[in-house]
């Protein structure tokens, strides 16, 4: 049985980014339920244990890497909706791997709230029109 309301997801090792984020979030979608991970080891688990509708993700973290939980997260699920961040938004060739690795889309830090709310709208209607908003894939 599928849910009734999203799941989003924010892996980020920045405290405050996370709690910004969650607050934009919160504010203008409701009954959204938003869940924080402070690693990709951690943020990953979170994926496994919740299966989350869309994900905002941190390319640069210790340990586990944005690029890995990417990567792992699309193997696992390859419709779920990653939204891909970081500072370092100069290098086209990292974005353009975070694109190929299955990534939704990308928001550059420091991020507009606008921006934001955007591209969560998006990754939540386009998981809507695939038929699979609020739905839990089944084990492969």
């Amino acid at each position: 049985m599928g849910r009734q309301y999203p799941i989003f997801l924010i892996i980020d090792d920045s405290a405050s980014f996370r709690e910004f984020a969650k607050t934009i979030i919160k504010e203008d979608i409701k009954f959204i339920t938003v869940l924080l991970a402070s690693s990709g080891v951690e943020g990953f688990k979170m994926y496994r244990q919740y299966k989350p509708d869309a994900v905002l993700l941190d390319w640069q973290m210790p340990g586990m890497d944005g690029m890995q939980v990417l990567e792992a997260i699309c193997k696992d699920d390859p419709t779920i909706k990653v939204i891909m961040t970081t500072a370092y938004t100069d290098d086209q060739e990292l974005l353009n791997r975070m694109m190929r690795l299955g990534a939704f889309s990308f928001v550059p830090k420091p991020m507009q709230r606008v921006n934001l709310l955007k591209v969560v709208a998006d990754a939540l209607r386009e998981r809507k029109r695939m038929g699979l908003y609020g739905q839990i894939p089944k084990p492969t």
